[in-house]
């Protein structure tokens, strides 16, 4: 930990600290309000509100993060890891991928994964909606990553210093998976501390943002190719 605190760097870690604790609190209340269960339960289809869903997640991780950071710190989300990718950021993307899709392809034949994966349990599937889903993983993933691995992470570093911010970081990533199962909840320990660590490394959230990206949308892809009951329809002209 840093010798001398600085009053303003312990106001930004508590800022981002608070808005990843209540955004994520909100966010759950709201996903599992008797009100949005009902809706869920009335509609025919599941795919708006999964996409809702994690519409709601973009507000409260991605939007809430910009709002503290532009009007209560008066601050700059450049401060956050939000830099342009370079060269070292594009190669560590390409070897998690590399990793990920093979690992992916494996165990999203596994009965257990394809009775959660992938989130819409509609048994046709359009392009438009699998281009749908897709581009709302990567909205949520953007907010998601941005919230953990940008403003919570680069903000907890001059507080808390390397180890101790990556450990916070990690903590709070594997809580968020509690709902999702102790299979989630473990495997988001490694996966955690390596990209917060990558996320120091290169000085911006880029890194865990497009691994994220591949780890969901492959899995997703592959679940729904592998899943017995569900098929790709072409719409009518």
């Amino acid at each position: 930990m840093p010798s001398t605190l600085d009053p303003e760097a312990i106001k930004v870690f508590i800022s981002a600290f608070s808005t990843a604790s209540f955004g994520f609190i909100l966010y759950h209340l709201i996903t599992n309000s008797p009100a949005y269960k009902l809706w869920e339960s009335l509609s025919s289809s599941n795919a708006r509100h999964v996409i809702i869903q994690r519409m709601i997640g973009v507000l409260f991780f991605g939007l809430a993060s910009l709002a503290v950071i532009g009007f209560f710190l008066d601050s700059s989300a450049a401060l956050f890891g939000t830099g342009m990718p370079n060269r070292i950021t594009l190669i560590w993307i390409l070897v998690l991928s590399v990793v990920i899709i093979p690992m992916n392809y494996v165990n999203s034949r596994d009965s257990e994964n394809l009775s959660h994966y992938p989130q819409i349990r509609d048994q046709q599937w359009s392009v438009s909606l699998l281009l749908s889903s897709a581009l709302s993983w990567i909205l949520y993933l953007l907010a998601y990553e941005f919230l953990f691995r940008g403003f919570l992470l680069f903000a907890s570093l001059p507080v808390l210093g390397l180890w101790p911010a990556i450990l916070l970081n990690t903590a709070v990533y594997s809580l968020v998976h509690i709902p999702k199962g102790s299979k989630e909840t473990l495997g988001a320990i490694p996966f955690g501390i390596l990209l917060s660590y990558l996320a120091v490394g290169s000085g911006s959230f880029w890194i865990a943002f497009f691994a994220h990206v591949v780890l969901a949308l492959s899995n997703e892809w592959f679940s729904f190719l592998f899943h017995p009951n569900m098929q790709l329809i072409k719409t009518k002209p």
